[in-house]
């Protein structure tokens, strides 16, 4: 199968865009996906409060707190993976996995949908261990399409990293392990500290 082959199939476009697009293209698309979690983020009450995160809250989020939210996960993502690249002396361009890191969030925002419609209302712990019927139900299948769509965003940004880092084997799974358990630290470090 060709490359060409690949580019008419749906599952390399949702799993692997970063075969196709590169460069400014990449970054452009990503800064528009990175301004779309700005009112979603103002008008639906989510945070994306962490490199990996996103999640309901009950007060109102200012207008000021998504931009800083998706502007961490961002930079602290992206620098994390072009700085393990470079460790392991990858000739990644910042611009490329800039780019792809904004492009691998989609099934973050997607994800918005069935939180919104699925979640179960409960505000402790004992509320939600005395879940019972169609609400338990609600939140056994919010739980397994949560569990979907981070498992897209993990591959997604597996795929922009390979694909941008051109490392293999042990180098490419220790660079990518180690880059986003560190960009979520960093992330929710900075957070804590604004």
């Amino acid at each position: 199968m060709t490359l060409r082959d690949d580019k008419k199939k749906l599952s390399t476009w949702l799993f692997n865009p970063f075969l196709f697009v590169g460069g400014e293209r990449i970054l452009l698309i990503g800064l528009i996906i990175a301004a779309v979690h700005i009112p979603i983020g103002y008008f639906l009450n989510v945070r994306f409060d962490g490199a990996i995160d996103m999640h309901l809250v009950p007060t109102d989020v200012g207008l000021l707190t998504p931009v800083i939210d998706v502007l961490i996960a961002w930079l602290s993502m992206a620098g994390c993976m072009f700085a393990a690249a470079k460790i392991f002396q990858s000739p990644m361009r910042l611009i490329d996995i800039a780019g792809a890191v904004l492009v691998a969030r989609i099934p973050l925002l997607l994800s918005i949908g069935p939180v919104l419609l699925l979640e179960p209302d409960f505000q402790s712990i004992e509320e939600l261990l005395n879940l019972q019927g169609s609400e338990l139900y609600q939140l056994a299948a919010l739980s397994v399409i949560s569990l979907l769509f981070l498992i897209w965003f993990f591959v997604l940004l597996f795929n922009a990293f390979k694909i941008n880092s051109n490392l293999k084997g042990a180098r490419l799974w220790v660079g990518f392990i180690g880059s986003a358990i560190i960009a979520e630290i960093i992330s929710i470090m900075i957070q804590q500290a604004v």
